[in-house]
């Protein structure tokens, strides 16, 4: 049961975040919880609002399913919802929202989201306007890159962010093939069990011909990945490249 006073606090700091910006509704680091996502997702002030920002702020998959089925969202274009503790059911619950299909940016860094999570977003057709994904800090693994690499409805994306996402070697030979992720310019896959042979297939794309910033740092391409990387003729476009 909600209380008034919490409907209260929400719904002034809708009020205040509008007055700043009438597109964007940033509540991040106000740790409202899953109480206070059920107080946002009755305000008809979220009608027509295009950003959500409610990182760090406790929610669980509770506060991701409330929010995934509120109508008022239809229209947003980006929600941040990191550094919370969604978990699997709460990614599932996003996989399927009723503005899925409007996001340009999802952003669930951090979340506690594994395997079924990780597959429920990367294997959902809905996200075909999506742009940046960030999966950043949950590991889901080789499965969940493998099913987006493979899934035409993120044709779309720009920004891809698989840091610390136990990606292995096997992940990035699938990457490297990909026909998808044509579009595809800030590629982060540091911090993961990668080596050579995973520098060698991203040298070696056909397909991943317009990245401009590569992250691979914290793993063990060695100076060996790193002479392929640089001397690549598929990464011709490449500016910045960050390895150790």
């Amino acid at each position: 049961m909600i209380t008034e006073s919490k409907k209260d606090y929400i719904d002034r700091l809708i009020k205040e975040s509008l007055e700043e910006d009438d597109e964007t509704v940033d509540l991040k680091g106000k740790f409202i919880g899953d109480e206070g996502v059920e107080a946002l997702i009755l305000s008809k002030r979220l009608k027509g609002i295009e950003n959500l920002e409610l990182s760090k702020n406790s929610i669980t998959h509770k506060g991701a399913k409330m929010l995934a089925e509120c109508p008022y969202l239809e229209d947003l274009r980006r929600l941040y919802i990191g550094e919370n503790n969604i978990a699997d059911r709460g990614a599932e619950a996003i996989s399927q929202a009723v503005f899925a299909s409007n996001l340009s940016l999802l952003d669930v860094r951090f979340n506690n989201i594994f395997d079924s999570g990780g597959e429920a977003i990367t294997a959902s057709p809905l996200f075909t306007k999506l742009q940046v994904l960030v999966m950043q800090e949950n590991n889901v693994g080789d499965q969940a890159l493998e099913y987006l690499v493979k899934n035409a409805g993120f044709g779309n994306l720009r920004k891809l962010n698989f840091y610390r996402t136990g990606v292995t070697n096997g992940g990035i030979k699938a990457l490297a093939k990909s026909k998808v992720l044509k579009k595809v310019k800030h590629l982060n896959l540091a911090r993961n069990y990668i080596s050579f042979p995973a520098a060698e297939a991203l040298a070696n794309t056909k397909t991943l011909t317009n990245i401009e910033t590569l992250m691979l740092y914290d793993t063990t391409i060695g100076d060996a990945g790193v002479k392929a990387l640089v001397g690549s003729p598929s990464f011709s476009k490449l500016k910045t490249l960050r390895v150790t």
